[in-house]
């Protein structure tokens, strides 16, 4: 704390060369966290305390909120020039994340090197594994020697944002194979990267989703992967760090749809708004609103059954919540299942049904059998006791079938799995889970 002090001090001092000392004693998390407790006319001193290259590297830890605001700080030129100093991928999140005149403005501004790059990646699909990769990667050839190669690792260690792995390659760019950093360690100097060379590479299409790639970092537990087009020529790799970024992004979509939040087709805000948070949820709630008239139509034909027996009334909360919990866990794991890539592969689907049929029943059977044996004790209805058991009985069983098999149906349809939202589900056997209370309940009225 008194280092941060004096670092403020400095800065409301305008006293650059103290402040430039003792700003870089702390580590780059220290940094950033000082840099967000300036000040704005204070962080606005930092283009003349700090160099773009000095700056780039508290730069790329911060979120794309973050750097954002920072495009309303600083000017343009000096936004440019710490781009500039970033890898590619970086930059191409940030241009993306940004309004479009905004991202055309520092396009503009890149060193025409820099802009080409950037460009290449802007081209591909957003959420592809070419549209993430990083193009700086080391390279070498069959005949290189382990020798010559350790020298160019030395030689451009700091350029590069990835020095684990050496990408072997032909004349027409093609990937061949590849030689990890302990390979030049372990083997003779004189040994070539052709007699090294792994040759059964994991790579990933240009044009696949980023989802794939970062299955494949996993499953081959790979600290960075190739990227690659039709041709098999080489263009870049996607780092496990960009990995980390991807698994939040998807995690954060995949959320959102499980909780029937509308992902945004606008640009986002630095701060979200009111109206922005309310429209993201408006649809789905408008569509739940709908179909809960289901359930209220349906309760409305069984009036006169409700009339004969007003206590049934009580009990239509506890079937309807036990069914939307059941199929919400049901839901819940189905979506792993098929996001972590274990979605019953040569399993039949009328297996599935069979089997999570068989787990709603124990779930019913066990919840049905509590319930009745407390309805009987304090209402003393034994009748009544069994017709909201059986019925909570055939309701969680069919309630966990629906909650595994829709998902599992979406996503052999090629659609998000996570799309079968909670609140979806939760209404659709809000509707079976009535249907089958007061079906049951309407062919035992008289004798009750």
């Amino acid at each position: 704390m008194m280092n941060y002090e004096a670092i403020f001090k400095a800065a409301k001092h305008n006293e650059r060369q103290t402040f430039r000392e003792l700003f870089f004693r702390l580590h780059v998390k220290d940094q950033m966290d000082l840099f967000h407790a300036l000040y704005p006319k204070n962080k606005r001193k930092i283009e003349n305390f700090l160099s773009p290259s000095e700056f780039a590297k508290l730069f790329e830890w911060m979120t794309l909120d973050e750097q954002s605001e920072l495009y309303e700080i600083f000017t343009a030129s000096y936004i440019s020039q710490l781009l500039s100093h970033m890898e590619g991928d970086n930059v191409v999140k940030l241009l993306n994340y940004l309004p479009d005149s905004d991202s055309n403005i520092l396009l503009d501004l890149l060193p025409a090197e820099k802009r080409y790059i950037i460009e290449e990646l802007l081209a591909f699909d957003p959420e592809t594994a070419g549209s993430v990769m990083n193009k700086s990667f080391l390279v070498g050839k069959v005949e290189d020697t382990i020798k010559v190669t350790a020298e160019r690792v030395r030689g451009l260690a700091q350029e590069v944002e990835m020095v684990y792995y050496i990408y072997v390659i032909d004349q027409a760019g093609k990937l061949n194979g590849v030689v990890s950093l302990r390979d030049l360690i372990l083997h003779a100097q004189e040994q070539t990267l052709g007699e090294v060379m792994m040759t059964r590479l994991v790579s990933v299409d240009s044009s696949a989703d980023q989802e794939e790639a970062t299955k494949l970092l996993q499953d081959y537990d790979l600290v960075a992967l190739p990227v690659i087009n039709t041709a098999g020529k080489m263009l870049g790799i996607i780092t496990v760090d960009d990995v980390m970024d991807i698994i939040v992004e998807e995690t954060t979509e995949d959320f959102n749809e499980f909780a029937a939040i509308s992902k945004s087709k606008q640009p986002v805000s630095s701060e979200e708004t009111t109206w922005s948070i309310a429209r993201a949820r408006l649809p789905w709630i408008i569509i739940l609103i709908f179909l809960g008239m289901i359930s209220a139509t349906l309760i409305n034909s069984f009036e006169e059954t409700l009339n004969e027996v007003v206590l049934l009334a009580a009990f239509i909360p506890i079937i309807m919540d036990s069914a939307g919990n059941v199929g919400t866990q049901s839901l819940a794991v189905a979506v792993r299942k098929i996001t972590i890539g274990d979605n019953r592969k040569g399993e039949s689907l009328g297996k599935v049904v069979w089997q999570e049929f068989l787990v709603g029943g124990i779930l019913g059977a066990a919840a049905g059998m509590t319930l009745s044996l407390v309805v009987a004790i304090f209402y003393g209805n034994s009748l009544l006791a069994v017709i909201i058991g059986v019925s909570l009985w055939f309701t969680l069983s069919i309630s966990t079938v629906v909650g595994s098999v829709i998902p599992i149906l979406i996503n052999k349809l090629k659609i998000d799995p996570a799309v079968a939202s909670g609140p979806f589900i939760t209404t659709i056997n809000d509707t079976f889970g009535l249907m089958i209370y007061f079906s049951i309940a309407t062919r035992l009225l008289h004798l009750l």
